[in-house]
């Protein structure tokens, strides 16, 4: 059982949906919880409904304050919604085996002046129930200098005032696997900053109930904050063996015309051709989807081995590595598509025509 976090600028741009979908493939979360997602209702539901998730709570935006937050979760009766403000969603989660718990996705306020104000949230919320009690999301804040790299320091006062709150509160930071900073501005230039503002705490019920949880940060994001993903078991989700069948994304490459085109141009009945085709694309195309993933998992070593560089080597082949694995993404898209019945190749299309031809009356040449 997982929980996801993040601080998503734009939730509803095609790059933040496609990465949510890999993203939800390889974790299976429970619950995601967004903040600053800058859309309106209508499309956070959509979103929802791409991803799979039955249930979803928004808060609206007010003004130019800040944006909206947004609950995912799979089915009803999983989650139940307390209480919620422009800076969290409060709500209590059920399971069969751990019981009942109280979960808070936080969103702190960004302006300084109005950081006592995020703390007064917090203390309020510790009071609200005597269940284990997790909250997790964007605090805009640190509890020690180190947190920072770049720019000046963060002031001290903020630093204790931060800590002294976590300490009224009986929370512990559950720490985190992966990278240490979880937001980042001026990536490559002179002001380059990064900041870990993102992180989650739980009371000692929560840490008792679930003693192995840990805090997982991705390091790879759409947004300028890294998401957050709460591990209750530490559990690893791992793709099943799929048995073969016609890929769309072999369309993206032209060997895939050139095969089709050889085949269908050799001296023997439809039938023939069709066994011919399918035994050569499969020969060929057999291990693409492979070599995608293991491209992806290349760029995704290459983006954990230059996130730190701040020289300038680094930021180019950091930058690099990012736009390979949004290009990469967008291939893969097309194959959980296609595994969720979703095809998607549009009319009119030269490869679709393309491929059309390639089905016979009242079928595909592969199932």
């Amino acid at each position: 059982m997982s929980f996801i976090a993040w601080n998503c600028h734009g939730l509803a741009q095609p790059r933040a949906v496609r990465f949510l979908q890999e993203i939800n493939k390889q974790i299976r979360p429970s619950v995601i919880f967004f903040s600053e997602t800058l859309v309106k209702r209508n499309k956070i539901e959509k979103v929802c409904k791409s991803l799979g998730f039955g249930e979803f709570y928004s808060v609206d935006a007010q003004g130019h304050g800040g944006g909206e937050l947004a609950l995912f979760w799979k089915s009803a009766g999983s989650v139940v919604i307390k209480s919620s403000t422009q800076n969290y969603i409060d709500f209590e989660v059920f399971n069969e085996q751990v019981g009942r718990w109280s979960y808070t996705g936080f969103y702190g306020y960004p302006e300084r002046c109005r950081r006592a104000e995020s703390w007064n949230l917090i203390k309020e919320l510790s009071h609200r129930s005597d269940l284990p009690w997790c909250i997790a999301g964007d605090f805009n804040d640190m509890v020690s200098s180190d947190e920072k790299r770049g720019g000046r320091p963060h002031p001290r006062p903020l630093l204790e005032g931060f800590n002294q709150v976590l300490l009224d509160c009986g929370l512990a930071d559950l720490g985190f696997v992966g990278g240490k900073y979880t937001w980042e501005r001026f990536r490559g230039s002179a002001k380059w900053v990064q900041e870990r503002l993102d992180r989650g705490l739980a009371n000692k019920s929560w840490n008792e109930l679930f003693p192995v949880a840990e805090v997982k940060v991705l390091e790879i994001s759409t947004s300028d904050h890294l998401m957050l993903c709460i591990s209750l078991n530490r559990q690893v989700y791992r793709p099943r063996e799929q048995r073969f069948r016609f890929e769309n994304v072999w369309i993206k490459d032209s060997e895939c015309r050139n095969i089709v085109q050889e085949c269908w141009n050799r001296d023997s009945d439809i039938v023939e051709k069709m066994v011919r085709c399918c035994a050569k694309l499969e020969e060929w195309g057999g291990g693409l989807i492979k070599e995608i993933r293991t491209q992806m998992e290349i760029c995704h070593r290459d983006l954990k081995r230059y996130r730190s560089r701040r020289d300038h080597e680094g930021v180019l082949s950091y930058n690099k590595a990012r736009w390979e694995f949004l290009r990469l993404l967008e291939k893969h898209e097309i194959y959980w598509k296609q595994r969720a019945k979703q095809f998607w190749l549009r009319e009119g299309d030269k490869n679709s025509r393309f491929f059309i031809n390639l089905r016979p009356p009242g079928g595909s040449i592969i199932d």
